[in-house]
């Protein structure tokens, strides 16, 4: 007997299983070749993408909204009034008194204040010269001067 027919009684394979079994049997030589030929025919990519830009902006952002968050929670324990702080910054020389108003540490008095030494003095040169304005300090100034600028 030849070794094909000692086999087929051996594993009494029905027609469909041996259908199966070949259908098997190409499908992993068909992957087989494919993996070889992405291995050995393709040549890998020369650049991989450099993230590092956008993660430093994602950093920065980040650090940025969490600082405001924290100031929110802070503000929102403190001053019921208040509920939210803004999330970007607002320009001094355009701002209108609802907005400066707010600001964190700043009510109705100071914001009009602020419009006045505006009204008064020009358009702002530098985020230093709120400290000009009466009732704003060191301590209310390094509070404000992340959520403001004047671009």
């Amino acid at each position: 007997m030849n070794m094909m027919t000692r086999f087929k009684e051996y594993a009494a394979f029905t027609k469909n299983e041996q259908k199966m079994f070949l259908l098997l049997a190409v499908v992993f030589l068909a992957g087989a070749g494919v993996k070889l030929y992405n291995a050995y025919v393709i040549p890998p990519s020369t650049k991989d993408f450099d993230y590092t830009a956008s993660d430093s902006e994602f950093t920065k952002r980040s650090a940025h909204l969490s600082s405001v968050q924290t100031a929110n929670a802070a503000m929102n324990s403190a001053k019921p009034g208040k509920t939210t702080l803004p999330v970007h910054r607002i320009n001094l020389n355009t701002a209108s008194q609802e907005e400066l108003d707010k600001l964190p540490g700043v009510g109705k008095g100071t914001a009009e204040q602020i419009v006045a030494y505006r009204t008064r003095h020009g358009k702002f040169t530098t985020v230093d010269e709120l400290k000009n304005i009466k009732g704003i300090g060191e301590r209310k100034f390094k509070t404000l001067q992340q959520f403001v600028s004047i671009q």
